[in-house]
C-alpha cells in the first residue's frame, strides 16, 4: 500500500499541472486549528515517520478565527476510474 505513494520530497520534480500526470492522482492532507495545536500535529505526523515538516504548506491563517491552514500533497499512482472493473466487495 505504502508503494501506491510517490514522494513529493522538497528538491524532486513536481509536475506543473495535474495534467501531465495523467498516472497520478494528487491526495490531499488538510490540518485546520490553533498554531499551536497544527504545529503539534505537524510534528507528530514527523515522529510516526509520515511526513517530513517541510513537506507541509506555509500555515495560512483563515479569516476572522484564530486558525491557520496547512495542506501536505502527496502522490498516488493512478487508477482507472472505469467503475466496471472494480470489484464489489460484497
Amino acid at each position: 500500500m505504502a508503494q501506491e505513494f510517490l514522494s513529493d520530497s522538497i528538491g524532486l520534480a513536481r509536475p506543473s499541472s495535474e495534467s501531465e500526470m495523467p498516472d497520478r492522482e494528487p491526495i490531499r492532507f488538510l490540518i485546520i486549528g490553533t498554531r499551536e495545536g497544527v504545529m503539534e500535529e505537524i510534528k507528530n505526523f514527523f515522529a510516526i515517520g509520515f511526513a517530513q515538516v517541510d513537506e507541509w504548506s506555509p500555515l495560512t491563517p483563515l479569516p476572522k478565527t484564530d486558525l491557520v491552514m496547512t495542506i501536505l500533497i502527496r502522490y498516488r499512482k493512478g487508477h482507472s476510474s472505469d467503475s466496471s472493473t472494480r470489484k464489489s466487495g460484497r
